[in-house]
């Protein structure tokens, strides 16, 4: 069978069949318009230097960066490359600059198709929009086709991979990776599939300039031995981690420290199950994550306790937190840890948000923490921050502007004898609130516990309380004893509606 010519050739055998192309070489020979001007002519773009054009080019780069789902270049040079021999001598002269990639999918007939191309770095491409369920087995054929070329591979996304296409791909990148920076791996639950643990020798050893790494639904139990061969990871995410995989804090906190680059860390549990079987006293010595900015976790209360307890973390700027529903959470670690990241503190202003599965509190805008406890019963919702954050006092202690919001959710609506205490015990946290802005459908019960506040105990919640916003409501009617105790305690408020 006869060999597929090279993209260059093939170009290159165009060019010399064509006798209608201009010898000065460019088939652009439009003024530029800028320049035509009277006592000055007709100017085409062959008077641009090559580092105009190439600037050019790259610009062209960026607006098309986000393309096609065939194999290509990451950016479709191939129309600009069939101008001229220069501009294709422009193009592919400065692969580096341009940043030029072949992209192979799991559609794409690889094992004929790659060599048409210039050597360029190659991304490996298989997204659930256009493979439409888990990796089949002539699309893992195709993918393991494109990796093969190991020497060349620059990133990785394999959405929905199945057991026996995973067995597959660990095998074939049994090699090193010299050019590999993105790796991105996952399993999803919804194939109903059973996918097994990735061998021990998986990419140990072999992707030294790997900056980004993740797997999600993917036992990934020799991630020690992995991480102390990868050492310039900026990006670090386990996602969905299924029992099977579970790797606990010490050995996680340990391998971490092997990572200096590190600058975003993602760990989520794909269940409550979990969890360490005892929380242990923290290392006299804690592992420093000297780069960490963004840290987020999903699981149980336990594991972020134990977790916490063995880093340090002076540079983080962002904690996003998703815990399971639990009866009692006890975490006065993850307490101490805010307390003594000065990247988290101060934050002005809350916003909270209820929905039919989980709420949440996000503080500071930017956001510099976010608390999300998934559970579906109002009652439970309020109780479990309330209960959380008494011990976080120190992060609410500076609020002074309060957003409360809910998901378009009836069920609040379905609980008009919900115990108002519960709004009272959270608003009892609130200490520095000046402005509370409440949504339509949470404004009956919040205004139904503020009624409640007879004279004498008005100042016990929201004292510094200035401003109340209530959406859709008419607040004058339904709190108009509370506003009457605060003007006469001295603490008057202004109530108003919000237009959101």
């Amino acid at each position: 069978m006869r060999e597929p010519e090279s993209l260059y050739s093939v170009l290159q055998q165009q060019e010399s069949s064509s006798e209608e192309r201009p010898q000065s070489g460019c088939l652009l020979q439009r003024p530029l318009q800028s320049l035509n001007r009277p006592g000055i002519g007709q100017v085409t773009i062959d008077v641009l230097p090559d580092d105009a054009l190439l600037e050019i080019f790259d610009f062209y780069k960026d607006d098309l960066l986000y393309h096609t789902l065939a194999m290509s270049l990451t950016w479709r040079c191939i129309t600009m490359a069939q101008v001229c021999r220069r501009w294709r001598n422009i193009i592919f002269g400065s692969p580096r600059r341009l940043d030029l990639r072949v992209v192979c999918t799991n559609t794409t007939p690889t094992r004929a198709s790659l060599g048409i191309w210039p050597p360029f770095p190659i991304d490996v491409y298989c997204e659930r929009m256009h493979c439409h369920g888990a990796v089949d087995e002539k699309g893992s054929s195709n993918i393991i086709a494109a990796l093969e070329h190991h020497d060349r591979i620059s990133e990785v996304h394999i959405r929905d991979i199945d057991g026996s296409a995973l067995e597959k791909l660990a095998a074939v990148m049994d090699e090193p990776f010299p050019a590999l920076r993105y790796f991105y791996l996952s399993s999803s639950s919804s194939f109903g599939v059973s996918v097994s643990i990735v061998p021990e020798k998986f990419l140990v050893g072999s992707a030294p300039r790997l900056r980004t790494f993740i797997l999600s639904g993917i036992p990934f139990l020799s991630f020690p031995k992995f991480v102390f061969s990868a050492t310039r990871i900026e990006s670090l995410a386990f996602l969905d981690i299924p029992n099977s995989g579970y790797i606990s804090p010490e050995v996680m906190t340990t391998s971490l420290a092997a990572l200096p680059n590190l600058r975003l860390l993602s760990i989520g549990f794909r269940s409550p199950l979990s969890r360490p079987i005892q929380i242990r006293r923290p290392l006299l010595t804690r592992s420093v994550l000297p780069s960490l900015t963004r840290l987020l976790f999903h699981g149980v209360s336990e594991y972020l306790e134990d977790f916490v307890a063995r880093i340090d973390t002076p540079l983080l700027k962002q904690l996003s937190v998703v815990l399971f529903m639990d009866l009692v959470f006890h975490i006065p670690r993850l307490h101490d840890f805010i307390r003594h990241t000065e990247g988290l503190m101060p934050c002005n202003q809350a916003y909270m948000e209820f929905t039919g599965t989980m709420t949440k509190i996000i503080l500071g805008s930017p956001a510099r923490f976010e608390m999300e406890v998934r559970c579906e019963r109002p009652d439970w919702q309020l109780s479990s921050m309330t209960q959380i954050f008494s011990q976080q006092l120190p992060l609410l202690s500076h609020v002074e502007q309060l957003e409360l919001r809910e998901s378009s959710w009836p069920k609040w609506n379905d609980e008009p004898d919900m115990d108002s205490s519960l709004w009272l015990e959270l608003f009892h946290l609130f200490i520095a609130v000046q402005s509370l802005y409440v949504s339509k459908i949470l404004a009956p019960p919040v205004t139904a516990a503020l009624r409640e506040l007879g004279e004498g105990r008005t100042m016990e919640v929201l004292p510094a309380l200035k401003n109340l916003s209530l959406e859709g409501h008419q607040p004058a009617k339904s709190i108009q004893s509370f506003v009457a105790s605060r003007q006469l305690s001295g603490h008057p408020i202004v109530i108003q509606n919000w237009e959101q």
